[in-house]
C-alpha cells in the first residue's frame, strides 16, 4: 500500500528556489567583494592596464574550458556534488586573488578560480532551470538577482574595507565566509540526474519537446543547433557590459575622473545594486512585455549609462552614481532571460545551458584584454566604446528570445544518492 505524498514531500520534489537563492547570492558576493578592489590588487601586483587586462583573461579562459563538459559531469552526479565542489574550489580560487604576488601569479590563479567558477555557474543555472520548470513560473530572473545582491553586498563591504583603509587581506577572509555560508545553501539542491541509459523519458516529456528538464542533457543529437548559438550571442552581450563594470568601472573612476578609490567601489555598488532591483523586476516585466522587448529596452539604457560615464569631461560623483545605475538596470534581465530560452531548446536540456553560458563567457575571455589593450592606444573611456557596439548587436538579435513550446506538467526524476 503506498501512502499519498505529503505537502512537504511535493515541495520538496519541486526544489528549493530559497536553496538556489543562496547558492546565487554567495557566488555573486565572492566575485563582488574581489572585484570591487581590482585598482588595488593592479597596485600590490605593479600591473599595467594592458598587462592587467592580459591577467583578467585568465578568469573567462579557465571557465570557457570547463564550461563544455559541466552538463556531462551533473549527467552523472547530479547539480548538488558538482555544486558543491565546484562552489568550494571557486571560493578558494576568488580569495586567493588577495595574495596574489605578481600580475603573472595573478592571471594563473584567475585560470584556476574561473575553471571552478564556469562549472560553478552552470551546474547552478541547470538547477535554476529545472526548478523554475517544476514551479512552472518565471523564476530565474529572482535566482539572478540573488547574485546582484550578493554582488551589492560583496562590493559594498570591499567599499568600506577600501575607505578605512584595509589592504586586499579583505578578499581571502570574505571568501572564507561565503564559502561556509555556500556550502550550507547547496544540500537541499535536487541533484537531479538523467533517467538510465536505455530507459525511455516520460510521455510528458515527450509530449511537450521544449520542456525537457536541463538534468537530462539528452536529446536528438549532439551537436550544437543554430537557435543556442544566436541565443549564445545574446547572452555574449550581456556578459561583455557585465565583465566590463567588474573589471573597468572602478578603474574608470579613479585613473580617468580621478576619483577617490572608494567612490569606485561605490560606483560599482550602484551598478550591482540596480543589477539586482533590475532582476527583480525582471521576472514580471518578462511575464508582461516579453524576453525581446526587455532586452532591447534594457540595450538602450545600458548604452546611455557607458556614455555618461565615458563622455562626460567631468563626472561629479552623483553623476557617476547615475552612469553606474542605468548601466547596471539596462543589463539586468538579459542573461538570465537567455538561460530560460536555453532551456526550452527542444531536446537540449543541459546542453543547451551549457553551450549558451560557454559562449558568453567567451567575453570575459577577449572582453577584458581588448578592453586593455584598447586603452593603452586610446584611453580607457573611448574603449569602453567596444561595449557599446556589442550592445547594439544583442538587441539586434534578440528575436532568438522568444519563448519555446508551454513547460510540461513536473516529471519524475532521478535524484543522486544522499
Amino acid at each position: 500500500m503506498t501512502s499519498r505524498p505529503t505537502a512537504r514531500g511535493r515541495a520538496a520534489a519541486a526544489g528549493s528556489p530559497r536553496a538556489v537563492l543562496v547558492v546565487f547570492a554567495v557566488s555573486g558576493f565572492v566575485m563582488g567583494q574581489t572585484l570591487a578592489r581590482v585598482p588595488a590588487v593592479r597596485d600590490q601586483v605593479g600591473a599595467s592596464q594592458a598587462e592587467l587586462g592580459l591577467a583578467l583573461v585568465g578568469g573567462g579562459l579557465g571557465a570557457v574550458l570547463a564550461m563544455p563538459f559541466t552538463a556531462r559531469l551533473v549527467d552523472r552526479w547530479g547539480t548538488r556534488r558538482v555544486v558543491t565542489v565546484a562552489l568550494a574550489l571557486g571560493c578558494l580560487g576568488w580569495g586567493s586573488v588577495g595574495l596574489a604576488p605578481t600580475v603573472w601569479a595573478l592571471g594563473l590563479q584567475l585560470l584556476l578560480a574561473g575553471a571552478a567558477v564556469g562549472i560553478w555557474d552552470v551546474a547552478m543555472n541547470i538547477e535554476a532551470a529545472e526548478v523554475e520548470r517544476r514551479r512552472g513560473r518565471t523564476w530565474m530572473p529572482y535566482f539572478h538577482a540573488a547574485f546582484s545582491a550578493g554582488t551589492v553586498l560583496g562590493a559594498a563591504l570591499a567599499g568600506v574595507a577600501a575607505w578605512v583603509g584595509v589592504g586586499t587581506g579583505q578578499i581571502p577572509v570574505l571568501a572564507l565566509l561565503a564559502l561556509v555560508a555556500g556550502q550550507l545553501g547547496v544540500r537541499p539542491f535536487l541533484g537531479v540526474t538523467p533517467p538510465p541509459e536505455g530507459e525511455p523519458d516520460p510521455p510528458a516529456q515527450a509530449a511537450a519537446p521544449g520542456a525537457e528538464g536541463p538534468g537530462t542533457g539528452r536529446g536528438p543529437g549532439r551537436g550544437v543547433t543554430p537557435v543556442e548559438l544566436v541565443i549564445g550571442l545574446v547572452a555574449l552581450g550581456a556578459a561583455l557590459a557585465e565583465g566590463a563594470a567588474g573589471d573597468w568601472l572602478a578603474l574608470l573612476l579613479v585613473d580617468v575622473h580621478r576619483a577617490p578609490e572608494a567612490v569606485g567601489a561605490a560606483t560599482f555598488t550602484a551598478f550591482g545594486l540596480t543589477m539586482f532591483l533590475g532582476r527583480l523586476a525582471g521576472g514580471r516585466a518578462i511575464e508582461r512585455w516579453g524576453r525581446i522587448a526587455v532586452v532591447r529596452a534594457g540595450a538602450l539604457l545600458t548604452v546611455a549609462g557607458i556614455l555618461l560615464l565615458t563622455v562626460a569631461p567631468e563626472l561629479p560623483v552623483p553623476l557617476a552614481l547615475a552612469g553606474g545605475l542605468l548601466w547596471g538596470l539596462g543589463i539586468a534581465a538579459t542573461f538570465p532571460a537567455c538561460m530560460s530560452a536555453a532551456a526550452e531548446v527542444p531536446g537540449r536540456g543541459s546542453r543547451a545551458i551549457g553551450t549558451v553560458a560557454t559562449i558568453a563567457y567567451g567575453a570575459f575571455l577577449f572582453g577584458a584584454p581588448l578592453i586593455g589593450l584598447l586603452a593603452e592606444q586610446f584611453g580607457l573611456a573611448r574603449a569602453l566604446w567596444t561595449v557599446v557596439a556589442f550592445l547594439v548587436l544583442m538587441a539586434l538579435l534578440s528575436r532568438s528570445l522568444r519563448p519555446g513550446p508551454a513547460v510540461a506538467a513536473p516529471r519524475p526524476a532521478q535524484l543522486e544518492t544522499q
